[in-house]
């Protein structure tokens, strides 16, 4: 039994970083209707490139990370900005774009950095945490403050700021967008940068408590975080930090129970349970009807 309870605690914060990745597909969803996946593997190139600023420049761990998240927002902005003549295209057009820009940035991984998997340097040390004679390492408890902190600071900046409001309202009135003084275009690229942002701290802070990271590191966690998103609610940025608790605990106990008997017992659960939330409340659990 105590196991079991050491699989749903230590699915908490891997939760948290599902959550976050949610957050930046919900982000992208709210304001423009695109799901996009190239945030994915723009947060796993923000990875390697933090790995090769400490360990080739040898510059220090919270300035590498920094650059590496200027980077990812750079990068992010410029991913909308090209995929911006698709903008009277269908959604689904749109997101299929986004898995050619994924594809395009992982084969650009393969070619700088090579297939072989990374060891990162771990972001903070020290002596792990125990609760309940449960061991924690401080990775995993970093990324549940820091889900925490970015969940509290997007709602309020989306619900007490002209410029949140704005977004919230960039994919339902372009025109009345406008007359607030915002330009769709400026908004847009807010929100894939932002998207870009959180799918890189959710990378930089996943990789060491993995121990090793590799092209397409990112896009694994594509699934359970867009899982996240579905369950808790496309409209709703509270019911991806929801969303990202519930499939981490899932998936970590699937693991536990099934994991030596079925490999991949963690998709199966995640995507069994998105279907039986769907089926029951299609708007998710925390999202609004369209």
């Amino acid at each position: 039994m105590e196991k079991v309870v050491a699989a749903i605690l230590a699915g908490i914060p891997d939760g948290a970083v599902f959550g976050l990745v949610a957050l930046g597909i919900v982000l992208v969803y709210k304001a423009t209707r695109v799901l996009n996946f190239a945030q994915a593997e723009i947060g796993t190139v923000a990875i390697y490139l933090t790995w090769w600023l400490q360990v080739g420049a040898g510059i220090p761990t919270p300035l590498a990370v920094l650059v590496a998240l200027v980077a990812a927002a750079l990068l992010g902005a410029a991913t909308e900005r090209a995929l911006r003549p698709l903008a009277d295209a269908p959604r689904l057009t749109v997101t299929v774009a986004t898995l050619g820009v994924s594809a395009f940035l992982g084969a650009l991984q393969f070619v700088i950095w090579g297939p072989f998997p990374r060891i990162p340097p771990r972001l903070v040390s020290g002596t792990p945490f125990v609760i309940s004679r449960i061991p924690f390492p401080a990775g995993r408890l970093l990324a549940l403050v820091v889900t925490a902190a970015l969940g509290v600071g997007l709602y309020l900046i989306l619900k007490r700021t002209l410029f949140g409001l704005g977004v919230l309202a960039a994919a339902q009135d372009t025109t009345a967008l406008r007359l607030m003084g915002l330009p769709f275009g400026l908004v847009s690229s807010f929100t894939w940068a932002v998207g870009a942002v959180l799918a890189a701290l959710a990378g930089i802070i996943l990789a060491p408590t993995i121990g090793s990271f590799h092209p397409f590191f990112m896009t694994l966690m594509v699934i359970p975080s867009l899982t996240a998103a579905l369950i808790g609610g496309l409209t709703s940025l509270p019911g991806a930090l929801v969303g990202g608790l519930v499939v981490g605990v899932v998936w970590n106990l699937a693991q536990f129970l099934f994991g030596a008997a079925v490999p991949g017992a963690e998709f199966v659960a995640a995507f069994g349970l998105v279907v039986l939330v769907l089926m029951i409340r299609p708007q998710g659990l925390l999202g609004s009807e369209a």
